[in-house]
């Protein structure tokens, strides 16, 4: 089968000895957040996940081109597929790859962790990993089509459906033999949701049952965690998820912590308010000023929630129109964060 795992690694061979990337978060892993983390020193993005058989669908992708876009302050970066028929990924691969803006994403990225009722129901996400043998056919149609493009194949997983089935690491195995080129575990069952502990064991079974490039997630937030990480075994890099929410600094934090440095304990007023704004505006070039302060709502309500009074600043926040409303709040918050 095609492979190219040793070329996976290759493309971060240039890059900050510590590999961490932004894990892809429905809502969240947006162009311009992407690009936020990318100047914050996070080694590559993911999109969020976008539907294969909607771009099969809908070849010139308008709907989801928002999803898509690279932003300009990204380096590596790949675009995420769900989806449960291989023949959607065999030609939604195609589209993507001979896009001219969309083909310079550097690999692909497969689905197979999310969690939720509306993906899960329709087969796709951590349910393939209920049925092994549709997730390799999916993995071998994905692999076949981004090599006529001289590109890799990624998959993200869940540690298993429930703590019955933890079946990450066979199926990491199988995929090793269908040409993909690294794996993602996030370590928790789909059962788990995003709740409870993850279970950093997982990461040392699939270790010892696939030579695939392997990426760590679930409840990696500090340097500490990766320390202790990697008393447990030796990842290739981590993807960072929620801690990166409202906390774009995270992934700088955690380089300084691995060479010893103190890290200070919060950010400066100044840089904070930057980064907030920073964000609000990419997602209003993106979007339009409306559409955009609308969507920012949830992500203002991470952004301020260790500052005094977060419940009701996140109230008032969740009320805003347009960018002057949103600023005026912002500048009380950064005031108040002193």
């Amino acid at each position: 089968m095609y492979s190219k795992c040793g070329d996976f690694m290759s493309m971060f061979s240039a890059a900050n000895e510590l590999i961490l990337g932004l894990a892809p978060m429905a809502g969240t892993s947006t162009p311009p957040f992407r690009g936020l983390v990318s100047e914050l020193s996070a080694t590559f993005t993911i999109s969020e996940l976008v539907s294969a058989r909607g771009i099969v669908y809908n070849p010139h992708m308008e709907k989801v081109s928002r999803y898509l876009l690279p932003d300009p302050r990204e380096g590596l970066y790949a675009i995420q597929l769900f989806g449960y028929d291989p023949a959607d990924f065999s030609a939604a691969i195609e589209i993507l790859l001979r896009h001219p803006v969309y083909g310079r994403a550097d690999w692909i990225d497969i689905n197979m962790g999310c969690p939720v009722k509306k993906v899960c129901g329709t087969g796709a996400g951590a349910a393939l990993m209920l049925k092994p043998d549709l997730a390799c056919a999916i993995a071998a149609a994905a692999v076949a089509a981004a090599a006529e493009f001289n590109k890799m194949v990624t998959v993200k997983m869940r540690s298993g459906w429930d703590v019955q089935n933890i079946n990450a690491p066979a199926l990491a195995r199988r995929l090793e033999g269908e040409g993909v080129a690294g794996i993602t575990v996030h370590a928790r069952s789909r059962e788990q949701f995003y709740g409870g502990q993850a279970d950093w064991q997982v990461f040392a079974s699939v270790r010892e049952q696939c030579n695939l490039p392997l990426c760590g997630n679930g409840d990696i937030t500090s340097a500490e965690d990766i320390r202790r990480l990697q008393e447990i075994v030796k990842l290739d890099g981590y993807q960072i998820g929620r801690a990166a929410m409202g906390n774009p600094f995270v992934f700088e934090q955690i380089r300084e912590g691995m060479k010893g440095n103190t890290v200070p304990s919060r950010i400066s007023s100044e840089r904070w308010l930057r980064a907030v704004l920073h964000h609000l505006d990419g997602m209003i070039e993106l979007i339009g000023e409306e559409a955009g302060c609308r969507e920012m709502r949830s992500q203002f309500a991470y952004y301020v929630r260790s500052v005094r009074d977060a419940a009701g600043f996140r109230d008032r926040l969740m009320q805003i129109e347009d960018r002057q409303s949103a600023v005026e709040i912002l500048l009380e918050v950064a005031e108040r964060r002193g």
